[in-house]
């Protein structure tokens, strides 16, 4: 029996009727499309039930390093399907790593010594919940001929990028404002530390120089002597970048908090909590089979389908539903508009008995059979109006026990 406590009350209320703000709409195709997402059926069973392959999503770690050893950015690529492009997100390289109990708090970037990274890979990895095809720390030089295809590059910060240097001098990279730069210069930027700066004073010039990245590919780089038409999952950081840059690009930036000190953060570090369900619901919908699926035995796996452009819809369902004890294997974008109610699908009736008390955490659901599924899914959820009908009410997270078959 696994006990799920009560989680944080929902900070805002998701509005769907009356339009949704830009920020908070999901970016075109971040979301695994509805035709990308699961290839034709694989056959049928004795059921006539058809399944559904996933289509492969191989996940790269590409992090940097300064002079000092120091891990200064953490990025994830998630490669579209059998497209070219794909999806890059960022991380705080401070980010809090998941420690058993009876360990000491660290951060992710910690593990990093200089001479074996298996330990930072397993973290980042374990943070994540993913595993890594391809992992890429690559200092000044080895970032700077990975970048090269990128040629310079329209960028524009919020605040200035300054580094401190070894001989403990601060110099100015680059200031405020919208500027052009060459891939030299978006190398540095990468690599900037600021003595005494704080990780969330950096974190969004990491993100400007993804995003400008981004917008100088646009629909793909035409990069010669390329071999990315094969399409075949890539073993290296080089080709895996390749493969991204030839594609569309989607950026995405994990949302963070400074853990205060206390009993999570005794040694008052510089550290930060990433929020578990956006984790959840982003690597499930750019990474499904990259997901490493590291809960506990006996969770019922759920495909969620969502009608809605709306990051923060997903999120909650996806928060809501992992309190509930399931694991949220993939999150699709479906076409609109949305049905009533939400919907329950099932191929084996015998998974409701695990799904008992559900619309206590999402509100009403209707359940019925269906003929098809994707491979290891257990339950499909196809969110309705009345999932935003219930979070009007604002409702909390019951805490509640979770029996799990110890089949």
């Amino acid at each position: 029996m696994t006990a799920i406590p009560q989680r944080q009350k929902q900070r805002a209320l998701v509005a769907l009727y009356c339009g949704v703000a830009a920020a908070l709409l999901v970016p075109a195709g971040l979301v695994v499309g509805y035709n990308s997402a699961l290839n034709s059926g694989n056959g049928t069973n004795v059921n006539d039930v058809r399944t559904l392959k996933i289509a492969e999503t191989p996940v790269a770690l590409l992090a940097s390093v300064n002079d000092a050893s120091e891990i200064t950015s953490i990025n994830v690529i998630a490669l579209a399907g059998k497209s070219l492009g794909g999806t890059i997100i960022s991380l705080p390289a401070k980010s809090m790593a998941a420690v058993l109990e009876g360990e000491e708090a660290r951060r992710v970037s910690d593990s990093y010594t200089g001479l074996d990274a298996s330990a930072f890979v397993a973290d980042v990895e374990g943070l994540l919940d993913v595993s890594f095809t391809a992992v890429g720390i690559l200092g000044r030089s080895e970032l700077r001929e990975l970048f090269k295809p990128i040629g310079p590059a329209e960028v524009v910060f919020d605040s200035d990028v300054r580094n401190t240097d070894p001989d403990g001098a601060t110099r100015l990279i680059v200031k405020t404002g919208r500027t052009i730069l060459e891939t030299a210069t978006l190398v540095d930027i990468l690599l900037a530390r600021e003595i005494d700066q704080t990780e969330d004073k950096r974190f969004n010039h990491q993100k400007s120089v993804l995003n400008a990245v981004a917008n100088t590919v646009g629909l793909g780089l035409q990069l010669e002597g390329d071999q990315t038409t094969t399409l075949a999952p890539p073993s290296d950081i080089g080709t895996f970048f390749r493969r991204l840059i030839s594609g569309p690009i989607q950026v995405w930036q994990f949302a963070a908090e400074a853990v205060p000190s206390g009993d999570e953060n005794p040694d008052s570090l510089d550290m930060y909590r990433l929020d578990a369900a956006e984790v959840t619901m982003i690597m499930a919908s750019v990474a499904p089979t990259s997901i490493t699926g590291s809960g506990v035995a006996g969770q019922l796996s759920v495909q969620i389908d969502s009608p809605f452009n709306n990051a923060v819809v997903s999120r909650e369902i996806v928060r809501r539903l992992l309190a509930y004890g399931m694991n949220v294997a993939i999150v699709r974008e479906v076409p609109g508009p949305p049905e009533d109610v939400t919907q329950v699908r099932y191929v084996d009736g015998n998974v409701l008995a695990s799904a008992q008390d559900l619309a206590s955490f999402i509100g009403e659901v209707a359940a019925g059979r269906t003929s098809e599924r994707a491979q290891g899914i257990d339950l499909q959820i196809v969110i309705g109006a009345s999932f935003a009908k219930f979070l009007e009410g604002n409702p909390e997270i019951p805490t509640t026990t979770v029996v799990v078959d110890d089949e």
